[in-house]
């Protein structure tokens, strides 16, 4: 019995100084913790570009260490010359191997002085997984070179794919930042490198509560098509080494294809639609959603507004981005004259729209206007095959051009297929216009293609958008809004159960009411919609009944001036009704229905732009319109004025 007693004594006292050295050994490191502010779980999102914010804590004295954040960018960052934190490092991709013998940087300037790097340290690799260290190499200032670049010489050449640039020292102290890197090969000629990922050193960290320090950091980085799997590790670096990491999915859709179910988009933080199947116009492709600054709202847009909790300010603000996609402006040497060469850029192989030559003599040319300068990595020429016979060119070239004077040849192909050509285009150009030079035909001179697409240098097919303002949808979708305790501390918010969702009206210059069902518990405001624009969330004044319109009469004829009207339906403390919002001619003819659906809010917000059922305006002249929501039915007259 002694003895048990004895060896479990023994137990507790080493127990006891494991605890101990533990103990100790946790005070002699840093507990680092890497929190993500935004994005937020896995979502569906139509914006390429996504916002990476987060905290960095630790317990230590931060001037002892420093903090690196890693993130690995499935399609590179819009612009490396915006980051706000110093970059750290860079691992680039040329694409295939290559024969390498200098490295190009292009530093950012301020007040004249260079934020380039002093001191790099470069490591190269074929599969980018197994790294060989090369050393320390000194760079140039880029002061006072042609374009204000400097140049890293490798003093050999290495052939390589991948390359990881780690930055030593900057020209300097506080900061190091450049805006782009390229590589020269054994011919002198420019390759360009992909950003797979990032590295940035926090810049400062502020003691908090409890010894607890804690740093900020934001980062955009964009999305290739499809799912995007993006690590974010955290690193501090002192006498013993800690890291954090969270890992996110992302999928990215460039188009907006919705078939036999909603489609719920999101920016991944506090924002998310659910849009119906039907509810978009065919040619729309994009929906963004995008958050707003909400200091940056003018307090004069709603400090005097009557529906607004006076000395209130705005909770949360998201402009939905709407684009509808248009084409690209295409000319040629020679078509048929009711085959105009633009019908081959619609987008839409499936409904062929063929450009045909007129039998006119090689070589014939197409030419593309991209409107912008564009990243190009691929084209794809689709020909017209009737039987087993092709019509397709045998053989063409590529060229490029940023002015449409002056152009440069990136791709050729000499033996294209008989109905899909893809060429790739080594060199990834940036370019405006693209001209397709056909030599030769599969049937001679007789050239007929049903679609030339351009991808860019991650697949993504490139695509031309007009930005719509607002936009009326065929069938309601869903907008929920999340918000937190502290976004209704900054409002100063009183009640929490009056908040609602406000959208704005640019012709009238002024927030409206449209609503929304407020969960208490779950901390969201969800509404319907029929129309998509800005929307902020402010805390309303308890509403009253009402029904009006923001322009009658109103007058659709597209010179910017009134030429949407919106039904505003205010029904109290009634929630989930249906809502139905008629438009009759002066024989009772019914024009349009506007709005037929279950609504969760007592705020019902419609736009009418002045369709009838088939998308046609209707003439000029008096309308009734007949609303039944709830318990309220409502009738009156609608003027269309020229």
């Amino acid at each position: 019995m002694s003895k048990v007693k004895d060896f479990s004594m023994s137990n507790v006292r080493s127990f006891c100084m494991w605890i101990f050295f533990f103990l100790l050994s946790g005070l002699a490191s840093a507990r680092l913790e890497l929190s993500i502010i935004r994005p937020l779980g896995e979502f569906v999102t139509n914006n390429r570009e996504l916002v990476i914010e987060g905290i960095i804590e630790t317990d230590n004295d931060p001037s002892l260490q420093q903090i690196t954040i890693s993130v690995n960018t499935p399609a590179g960052v819009p612009s490396l010359g915006l980051l706000e934190d110093s970059l750290h490092s860079l691992t680039v991709d040329v694409g295939s191997p290559q024969s390498l013998t200098t490295l190009v940087v292009s530093p950012v300037f301020v007040d004249g002085l260079s934020l380039g790097p002093r001191v790099v340290n470069l490591s190269f690799s074929n599969d980018g997984q197994s790294f060989e260290d090369k050393g320390p190499f000194n760079c140039t200032s880029g002061m006072g070179q042609e374009f204000g670049e400097a140049r890293v010489d490798f003093g050999a050449v290495i052939r390589t794919r991948f390359v990881r640039i780690d930055m030593l020292d900057g020209w300097q102290s506080d900061k190091i930042g450049i805006e782009n890197v390229r590589f020269l090969d054994t011919a002198g000629k420019n390759v360009k490198a992909r950003i797979r990922s990032i590295s940035i050193a926090v810049a400062s960290m502020k003691l908090d509560v409890a010894s607890v320090s804690q740093a900020h950091f934001q980062m955009i980085i964009l999305l290739r098509e499809g799912e995007n799997f993006i690590s974010v590790r955290a690193v501090c670096s002192g006498e013993k080494k800690e890291e954090d990491s969270v890992s996110i999915k992302v999928v990215y859709i460039p188009e907006v294809v919705i078939e036999d179910k909603p489609i719920i988009l999101s920016d991944g933080y506090k924002a998310e639609l659910a849009i119906p199947a039907g509810a978009l116009r065919p040619e729309i492709k994009k929906v963004g959603i995008n958050p707003l600054d909400v200091d940056k709202i003018e307090w004069t847009s709603y400090a005097d507004n009557m529906q607004i909790v006076k000395d209130t300010l705005p909770v949360l603000a998201y402009r939905v981005d709407v684009g509808a996609e248009t084409l690209f402006s295409v000319t040629a040497k020679d078509s048929l004259e009711r085959q105009p060469p633009g019908l081959v850029v619609d987008g839409n192989p499936e409904y062929p729209s063929t450009w045909i030559t007129a039998l006119s003599p090689l070589p014939v040319w197409l030419k593309m206007d991209l409107r912008n300068p564009r990243t190009i990595g691929k084209v794809i020429v689709i020909a017209r095959v009737r039987g087993n016979v092709s019509y397709g060119p045998k053989k063409l070239s590529i060229w490029v051009s940023d002015d449409d004077i002056s152009y440069d040849e990136s791709a050729r192909c000499d033996e294209c297929d008989d109905s899909r050509t893809e060429i790739e285009l080594p060199a990834t150009p940036t370019a405006r216009y693209v001209k397709m030079i056909i030599e030769d035909g599969k049937q001679g001179n007789n050239i007929q293609i049903n679609e030339v697409e351009l991808r860019d240098e991650e697949g993504t097919k490139i695509i031309s958008y007009a930005q719509l303002n607002s936009v009326t949808l065929a069938r309601p979708v869903e907008l929920t809004i999340f918000y937190d305790d502290s976004d209704l501390t900054t409002a100063g918010v009183h009640a929490e159960k009056n908040l609602a969702i406000f959208s704005w009206n640019d012709s009238i210059r002024e927030w409206r009411i449209v609503g929304g069902k407020v969960d208490l518990i779950e901390n969201t405001l969800t509404v319907n919609l029929n129309y998509l624009s800005t929307f902020a969330v402010f805390e309303a004044v308890p509403p009253t009944a009402e029904v009006n319109w923001s322009h009658n009469p109103f007058s659709p004829n597209g010179d910017g001036i009134a030429d949407t009207t919106t039904i505003f339906i205010n029904l109290g403390k009634e929630t989930d009704i249906r809502a139905k919002v008629e438009i009759f001619d002066y024989t009772g003819k019914l024009i349009r229905t506007l709005i037929d659906e279950e609504t969760q809010s007592g705020h019902i917000s419609i736009l009418w732009d002045g369709r009838d059922e088939n998308g046609d305006l209707v003439e000029i002249g008096p309308y009734l319109y007949q609303v039944s929501a709830g318990k309220t039915i409502r009738n009156g007259v609608l003027i269309v004025a020229k």
